[in-house]
């Protein structure tokens, strides 16, 4: 036979234009996804009465606890103000633009969807603007599977009016660890387990392994940051309050 037959031909014009149309799509890389990823998980809609995260009590307070800066108070959360987490003591996320030496002390209250008080404690602050995260004390109780609890992260700037202090609050909740999760997380390094958090939806979680390893995923952090409008503090420490 002469040539190719007509069948031949449709079907090498079929995948020789599969080829072609797959090769002008827009390609990501796995950082780049992931990426993407990690802001559209924290760029949700907020739901009806929900707060963001920035700090509560107006300007004239805020202004009395850290004068001469631009950024509120922040909490790193979602619009949605929930972290989801697998962890029985999760690590909480904070911008802190401190100004005054003497402003040293924070309050971290935590209660459980009944209401009923889990956790009150002062920490001690750093002396420069940063990054800083709160870490569910071990010493209490875990936080239990399928339950949500309110936080509130408060600077001490005036223990006397309490009214004057700034404040951000939302919400964390433990989920059950998938068994795919699990999997993911075995199969990776350290380093990149935070894409495994981020594949599920985990928020809390994911934006942890996301600081602890920032040096190893700049672009990834700085792009969180960015969307945080803190992006002058990506080069600053990150410290964790005790």
């Amino acid at each position: 036979m002469n040539g190719l037959s007509r069948d031949r031909k449709s079907v090498l014009i079929l995948i020789f234009s599969t080829v072609l149309f797959l090769s002008m799509l827009p390609f990501d890389s796995p950082p780049a996804q992931a990426q993407r990823g990690f802001l559209d998980l924290f760029r949700r809609e907020p739901k009806p009465g929900r707060p963001s995260g920035r700090s509560r009590g107006g300007a004239i307070r805020d202004e009395f606890c850290f004068a001469g800066t631009s950024q509120p108070l922040t909490a790193l959360v979602s619009k949605e103000n929930l972290g989801t987490t697998v962890s029985a003591y999760p690590t909480l996320w904070f911008y802190l633009p401190l100004d005054h030496s003497e402003r040293t002390k924070a309050r971290f209250v935590l209660f459980d969807q009944n209401q009923r008080l889990i956790l009150d404690q002062k920490m001690a602050l750093p002396d420069a603007p940063g990054i800083v995260s709160v870490k569910l004390p071990e010493t209490e109780t875990p936080l239990e599977v399928g339950k949500r609890y309110k936080w509130y992260f408060q600077v001490l700037c005036d223990e006397q009016e309490r009214s004057r202090n700034p404040w951000v609050s939302g919400w964390v909740e433990r989920v059950e660890a998938s068994s795919e999760l699990v999997r993911q997380l075995e199969s990776l390094p350290e380093s990149e387990q935070y894409r495994a958090y981020l594949d599920h939806g985990i928020s809390q979680d994911a934006l942890t392994q996301l600081a602890w390893h920032r040096s190893v995923h700049a672009e990834a952090w700085m792009s969180l940051l960015d969307y945080f409008e803190l992006e002058e503090v990506a080069d600053a420490p990150v410290t964790q309050l005790n």
